[in-house]
């Protein structure tokens, strides 16, 4: 099984790194120690990070390793499929990244009839 379906395919692994993307969102950084935790599979953890990285989505802080800095090529739109290598498929927006997921709040303000 690939590293994209280690995490995407289970439910609790897929919610951390979508929590931990919504935080780079968010603030410009992430508790890495946090979605390592909960992927909590050495050679998982390190496909992961290597990726990200590798892509210039993430830095590790210089002072703090556990916590990750929003790389030089992040970007808002990053979705989870594509943040967890998952490729786009043809026909599904190109090779533009997925959209962003919305909190609960968000979607629930935007799908109210006017």
């Amino acid at each position: 099984m690939k590293w994209t379906e280690r995490i995407l395919d289970f439910p609790v692994r897929a919610a951390a790194v979508d929590d931990f993307l919504r935080d780079l969102r968010a603030h410009g950084t992430g508790d890495l120690n946090g979605v390592l935790a909960t992927l909590n599979e050495g050679s998982l953890c390190r496909e992961a990070v290597e990726y990200w990285t590798g892509n210039g989505w993430i830095v590790l802080a210089p002072s703090q390793p556990t916590i990750a800095l929003a790389g030089p090529t992040f970007v808002p739109q990053l979705g989870l499929r594509v943040f967890c290598g998952e490729t786009p498929r043809a026909g599904a927006g190109g090779d533009e990244p997925e959209p962003a997921s919305t909190s609960e709040s968000e979607e629930s303000e935007e799908e109210l009839p006017g």
